[in-house]
């Protein structure tokens, strides 16, 4: 059994240079950076939230975002052969960007429709705060549709995200395929082995 551990061990230091190679040529800094905007983004107050959700909504926006790069890393085995081969795996592969980018739009205006109506209804009750004032000091109990706020404050981060992520997955298994731009643009015979 201490064999079978020995070996596997070079295999795994392999994977995990393989990985820091992989962030630091094609997500280097701009990876870490886009998994951390929500950080400077609350810091500096650049979207309007309410004080009581800033805090967690910071946290889960770059734990889900750093998540969500290590999760795409970890299948690219299987989305190499479908990224670069024919038929509707890949075409729907090449789309996915675009969508998550429609979808990182959709979760801005969802976002501050929901937020807009939310101040409105705090409003209907007779409370006579500046904007600022009511994101300050509204208690977590009193944020009318908390839920619909946090599902589409993520959604502008994770969504765009997943883009990005998507975009440099296709860059970095490109090179590693050794697959030349003239190549893809001539269309290859099948999927990559």
């Amino acid at each position: 059994m201490s064999a079978t551990v020995r070996s596997d061990a070079p295999e795994k230091s392999s994977r995990i240079r393989v990985f820091a190679t992989f962030f630091k040529s094609y997500m280097s800094v701009s990876t870490v950076v886009a998994a951390s905007i929500p950080i400077p983004v609350a810091s500096l107050k650049l979207i309007p939230v309410y004080a009581q959700q800033r805090g967690f909504l910071t946290v889960y926006a770059s734990l889900f975002s750093f998540l969500l790069l290590a999760f795409v890393f970890s299948i690219r085995h299987r989305l190499a052969p479908r990224m670069f081969s024919h038929g509707f795996a890949a075409w729907l592969l090449a789309a996915l960007p675009f969508l998550f980018i429609a979808l990182t739009v959709g979760s801005i205006l969802a976002y501050h429709f929901y937020l807009l109506q939310s101040i409105q209804e705090l409003r209907s009750l007779g409370i006579h705060l500046t904007t600022t004032e009511l994101l300050e000091k509204t208690d977590a109990t009193e944020i009318r549709h908390a839920l619909l706020l946090a599902a589409t404050y993520l959604g502008i981060f994770v969504f765009a995200e997943a883009a990005f992520v998507l975009m440099a997955m296709r860059e970095y298994l490109q090179d590693v395929l050794h697959l030349s731009e003239q190549q893809l643009l001539k269309g290859l015979p099948g999927p990559p082995s």
